[in-house]
This record gives structure tokens, sequence and C-alpha cells, in this order.
């Protein structure tokens, strides 16, 4: 099992979460497991450069809608989104 793949199946077991995602800079969709919206690896490096940018590479990006919310992280280089259930 690669590592990304580990990375997703991991955070797959954690509570809510229903998606994960790894991807690179370039918005390349490294590995995804669970329920990821298709075609969002772009919108998800491009999220996070944005953001990073703003504040700072060690930052957790949150987007929010009430059908669901996405946490973004970035370490070593790779883009880890986690998609979570909508809130109760």
């Amino acid at each position: 099992m690669s590592s990304f793949a580990s990375t997703c199946a991991a955070a797959l077991q954690k509570e809510g979460v229903i998606g994960a995602m790894c991807v690179d800079a370039n918005g390349l969709a490294l590995h995804s497991e669970g329920t990821v919206p298709e075609g969002c690896s772009g919108a998800v490096a491009e999220l996070a450069s944005q953001s990073f940018a703003l504040v700072g590479d060690d930052a957790v990006v949150t987007a929010e809608a009430p059908k669901g919310k996405v946490l973004i992280s970035r370490s070593e280089g790779v883009t880890i989104a986690l998609f979570m259930q909508p809130a109760a």
C-alpha cells in the first residue's frame, strides 16, 4: 500500500470523515478514497495554494457549507483534503 493510500485509509477512520484525497501542487490527484467530489483535485490544490499564501504552509484551511465541510492541509509538498459529513 502506498503512503498516499495509507494516509487516506487512516483519515477515513476518523469520526465524520467520508472522503480523503491527496493531490500535488499542480492539482494531480495522487490518491483518493471514500466520497470525494469528481474533478475537485485542481480546486483543492488552488484553494490550498491561495490560502497558504495568506496564512502560511502550516495552516489548516476549512471550507464549510450546509452539504458538508472540507479540511485542507499540506505536508511535504502533498496537499491532503478531508471531506466531512455535514453538521447534524
